[in-house]
């Protein structure tokens, strides 16, 4: 069995290997990321590519993400070596979920996004601090529903304006409110909207809002929430102040080069 000496030897004679943690990964991702899943998608996309043309600001990926008032990690701090618990604050032991819909284009645009509260009745004070020209909808889970993604879609048509002489290419996973939405699918045909599937489990290697902007989103989200509880000591983070420290993380993380980046990296645009 190799020792410490033999790993020691083997970092020497390869410097170009380093030590790196891993991120976990399901089996179902492992086995779905394969070649024919692979080859699949791009011949799809190479043939839409080819009948229309698309340009990159005419190609748009859609996804959901879930914001909670509690950060799901904390911000690393200064700290004296050999302390045993170091410890960040935060508004509660578990968070109360609410979901984000977010759209970006390979040329660096930004569809205003959508939130749904996991509330029966809207309240305007939960909308205050969005970014400009979010849409809000509210559902008892919180979570994204059939007829909830089709009153999306219109927003994203007023804001797109697909037309028979420049339509627009959607990209979207493979989620029950996408696929399985008729209603969705034959206002997508009316509305000059040509609509690309993901494989099956492999969002995390094609999905460009994935890849390049939901993790600095998340960052961005989690010091909002740190410097509101620093800023306002005894209090804690719920529903009312979501839209605001959303609305914080997103200005910073919607930019231009995140866009494009996430489009370049999945190998979608160019």
């Amino acid at each position: 069995m190799a020792g410490k000496d033999w790993v020691k030897g083997f970092r020497k004679r390869h410097p170009e290997i380093t030590l790196r943690s891993p991120e976990a990964t399901s089996s179902a991702r492992a086995q779905a990321f394969n070649r024919p899943n692979v080859m699949k998608f791009f011949t799809i996309l190479q043939n839409v590519q080819q009948i229309n043309n698309f340009l990159p600001h005419r190609v748009f990926n859609v996804d959901e993400t879930g914001l909670t008032t509690v950060q799901s990690k904390c911000s690393k701090i200064f700290a004296l070596k050999g302390k045993r618990q170091v410890g960040s604050l935060t508004s509660a032991e578990r968070g109360v979920l609410s979901t984000i819909v977010v759209c970006m284009s390979a040329g660096g645009n930004f569809i205003p996004p959508m939130i749904i509260f996991p509330t029966v009745r809207m309240k305007p004070e939960i909308q205050d601090g969005a970014p400009p020209g979010t849409i809000f909808h509210c559902h008892p889970s919180g979570w994204m529903q059939l007829e909830i993604f089709t009153e999306w879609f219109q927003h994203f048509i007023n804001h797109a304006k697909p037309t028979a002489k420049d339509p627009v290419l959607l990209i979207l996973d493979g989620h029950m409110t996408h696929t399985r939405n008729l209603q969705f699918i034959d206002l997508a045909r009316k509305m000059h909207t040509i609509v690309v599937c993901l494989p099956p489990h492999c969002s995390h290697k094609f999905q460009p809002l994935d890849v390049s902007f939901m993790g600095p989103l998340n960052t961005y989200y989690v010091q909002a929430i740190e410097k509101f509880l620093r800023n306002n000591p005894g209090r804690v983070v719920s529903q009312f102040q979501v839209s605001k420290l959303f609305g914080e993380a997103y200005i910073k993380a919607a930019t231009h080069m995140i866009a494009k980046n996430g489009f370049r990296k999945c190998g979608i645009v160019p």
